[in-house]
């Protein structure tokens, strides 16, 4: 017979006799074969994910980059993690290992690194149970345990020779700093953040998540037994710091209030505290201990987020006047929050308490599309306002906020997370096109193409700033943490599957194979994606055959043409197919059965929400730069961007591709190259992780109102109309602004066109409304649309 954790509690309670037996080596387990249920994401959704182990990576551009970063940590020296962690136990360190330096140096952050490390290796062992990932977790494991034991001992007088010289206030924890450092972040002592080791603290609960989550994920991908023990045990700790709290100061006052929360977790950097709210719920799930979903709750944010999250009101940027909460900031920073609505939305899937669910759907939305760029990130610099690229812009502020040093990787590696895990509830398509953008473009791109054992090569900002290049390294810092995480869980959301086993989603197109063994299903899926837009699916079913529903998603950017099949059989009339949904096939599977898709990745053009000509080119799910810098150009800029003319290039299917900026070659990855008409700039996808200098945004120049090659003699004059009004005023940038959508931009906004009638009813229509708002005269209208309906040989594609 099996046991969960949390069955033998309740075995326990049932008066049945069972007897755990511990050991100081972790549980050797085939992961495949008993693996422990998974209570994080989705454990109680309609919705859920498989275990990494049931979903393995084929080859391509996400198994490129996963290798990359799996050699890195097969090669690292998990020793260094343990420097630290030794030095607070009083344990000896082996002679010449050092820590890993960077954030992780003996400064108030250290100890982060490690459960980042932790859930890396587990991630990495899962997919393809490679033994050498699993063996330096196992030692890990057994060393971070002996370390709590010792710091433990101290608080009832038992330590042995060599103890550190402080004591815990309470049994339990485990860090690579002294309790103190965590606990002084509350009353009596309110610490704030900085490098004072003594005095100061800097995001103590944010470490304590990291630690946590890695030996979650070491019992969850590993069946580690023994990391199940660690972290109830910090978990427990984590309780009576939250609410006996300081005991042993001489100004404490009794047990912390909700009120003395509010104030903690307001304050700047030092009351960061990632995602601790998520393990929380995870953990009580596993022991049915109900304080541990308390401890979770305790780190809700009510005076100054949550409330306003619930309610809708967008408050991420506010002015002084109207700050809520006694020390929140103007501008909230970026990666502090995201990881707290994931906690949110776990604790609603463990309490059943919609206001949770509501807040991380709210706040999602005020990021997405609010505040995203072209590659899926978030944050950057203000002009006049702010210099700090880690904080949120202001809702809407697109192209005003592009700073050199913009977006932050950890930012949308938290995204990536929420807009996952709020799928599991809501199945919006939504969600996952958002999701494949962020993985496709900032994830992938946050790694170097190069291989390295020293370092991690991964970005901490991905800068947007025209010219700009990214760096890669890392070690110790928080993206460097995320970053091997990220790239060793590439599979977690290629496949979904429904609560009662009836259906799987299909959500990214990635070469991979799916086990689905209880349900008698595998699933090999073949793709160059995204190098290539199509992908095979085949099917094979143990018990002879099978019913299930296949979801295939339909990403929002396929403007026509998807095409399904199955054994060559058409599938669907062109109704269902639509984008930004799901495709069901519905059937009796059988051994054999092959689903085609076919998918066109289509050349289009998005434009910031703040300033129309601020322009940004995707292909497919890929966003595309220009390579090089604007600054080397004396001909083919504008205000330091690149300037780009493309309208006279298009065809009525609206396809840039076609003649604006056509595919001219490969890399030798397989990687497409473009080049722009007329300026011939190369273009190249986001993922390409080098050096150069690249442009993600660039300006676009249409002065005139052209078709193909007939020129209206008629300006193409802007409408200053539909513009955004920014939620605080930014200093030196007007809102709504002058620089609206122009003629051509409105025109050519729906394509693809079915006929030319259909076209030149589109700008007639549009030239009218540019009548009646007093920007075009009625003479200028009857020539564009004269010259508009000339144009049909022009514009056939």
């Amino acid at each position: 017979m099996s046991f969960s954790p949390r069955r033998l509690i309740q075995a326990f309670a049932w008066g049945a006799a069972v007897v755990i037996g511990t050991s100081s080596s972790a549980s050797a387990i085939d992961v495949s074969a008993d693996v422990p249920a998974d209570p994080g994401p989705g454990g109680t959704a309609p919705v859920r994910p498989f275990r990494l182990d049931q979903v393995r990576l084929g080859d391509g551009l996400l198994q490129e980059k996963r290798d990359r970063i799996k050699d890195f940590i097969r090669e690292y020296d998990e020793r260094k993690f343990l420097v630290l962690f030794n030095d607070q136990a009083g344990r000896s360190n082996p002679a010449g290992v050092s820590p890993p330096g960077g954030w992780e140096d003996g400064g108030l952050l250290s100890g982060h690194w490690a459960g980042h490390y932790m859930t890396a290796l587990s991630q990495a062992y899962a997919e393809q149970g490679e033994e050498a990932f699993k063996t330096k977790l196992d030692w890990m494991v057994t060393e971070l345990a002996a370390c709590q034991d010792a710091i433990t001992a101290r608080v009832e007088g038992g330590a042995g020779p060599g103890a550190a010289d402080w004591v815990p206030t309470h049994p339990g924890y485990l860090g690579a700093l002294p309790e103190d450092t965590v606990l002084r972040l509350g009353p009596p002592r309110w610490a704030v953040y900085g490098s004072d080791l003594d005095t100061n603290t800097w995001a103590p609960w944010y470490t304590q998540h990291k630690i946590m989550r890695g030996l979650l994920d070491a019992y969850y991908n590993t069946n580690n037994s023994q990391a199940y023990d660690v972290v109830v045990k910090m978990a427990d700790w984590a309780h009576l710091a939250l609410t006996i709290g300081d005991k042993n100061q001489p100004n404490y006052s009794g047990n912390l209030t909700r009120d003395d929360l509010n104030y903690m977790w307001d304050l700047y950097i030092a009351g960061e505290f990632g995602g601790a709210n998520e393990v929380f719920p995870e953990i009580y799930e596993l022991t049915g201990d109900a304080r541990h979903l308390e401890t979770a709750k305790a780190f809700d944010n009510r005076e100054s987020l949550f409330g306003a999250a619930v309610e809708d009101r967008d408050i991420l940027v506010v002015t002084p006047n109207n700050i809520p909460g006694r020390r929140r900031a103007e501008r909230l920073h970026a990666n502090t929050h995201v990881p707290q609505f994931i906690g949110y939305l776990r604790v609603f899937e463990h309490s059943g308490e919609e206001e949770y669910f509501t807040a991380a759907k709210n706040f999602y939305g005020w990021v997405v599309p609010h505040r995203a760029f072209a590659h899926g990130g978030a944050g950057g610099n203000y002009p006049g306002s702010n210099d700090n690229p880690e904080l949120f812009q202001n809702r809407d502020n697109i192209a005003n906020a592009i700073g050199s040093n913009g977006a932050e990787t950890c930012t949308t590696y938290n995204l990536l997370k929420l807009a996952r895990n709020l799928f599991l509830h809501e199945h919006n398509a939504t969600y996952m096109d958002n999701y494949e953008r962020g993985l496709f473009n900032m994830i992938t791109g946050s790694r170097a193409d190069t291989t390295s054992t020293s370092d991690p090569q991964l970005t901490y900002f991905q800068p947007l700033t025209p010219g700009s290049n990214r760096d890669y390294d890392n070690t110790g810092t928080c993206c460097g943490g995320t970053g091997m995480e990220s790239h060793t869980k590439y599979q977690e959301t290629v496949y979904l599957r429904s609560a009662d086993g009836s259906a799987l989603w299909v959500n990214l197109y990635a070469p991979s194979t799916l086990t689905w063994a209880d349900k008698g299903f595998e699933v090999k899926q073949e793709t160059a994606f995204p190098r290539g837009d199509t992908t095979n699916f085949t099917i094979t079913t143990t018990g002879g055959q099978g019913p299930l529903d296949i979801k295939l998603r339909v990403p929002a950017w396929v403007h026509q043409g998807f095409q399904v099949t199955v054994n060559g059989e058409a599938q669907d009339d062109g109704e269902a197919a639509q984008p930004g949904t799901y495709l069901t096939l519905s059937r009796t599977w059988q051994t054999g059965d092959v689903i085609e898709v076919r998918m066109p990745f289509s050349m289009r053009i998005e434009r910031a929400l703040d300033r129309p000509d601020t322009q940004s080119i995707m292909w497919g799910p890929v966003h595309l730069q220009i390579l090089g810098s604007p600054s080397d150009s004396d001909s083919d800029s504008e205000d330091g961007y690149w300037a780009l003319s493309l309208y006279r290039h298009l065809k009525l299917d609206g396809d840039y591709a076609r003649a604006a900026i056509t595919q001219t070659g490969t890399t030798a990855a397989g990687d497409p190259v473009f080049t722009t008409a007329t300026t011939n700039l190369t273009v190249r996808p986001y993922y390409i992780s080098d050096t150069q200098a690249v442009s993600s945004y660039f300006r676009r120049v249409e002065p005139a109102v052209v078709f193909g090659t007939i020129d209206t003699g008629v300006a193409n004059r802007k409408r200053d109309a539909g513009l955004p009004t920014y939620d605080v005023p930014v200093e030196g940038v007007s809102s709504p602004g002058t620089d609206g959508p122009t003629f051509l931009d409105l025109v050519w906004d729906p394509a693809p066109f079915a006929t030319h009638a259909a076209f030149v009813e589109v700008v007639t229509s549009t030239a009218d409304a540019f009548v009646a708002a007093g920007v075009y005269t009625a003479e200028e209208r009857d020539v564009i649309v004269a010259k508009a309906g000339e144009a049909e040989d022009q514009l056939a594609p």
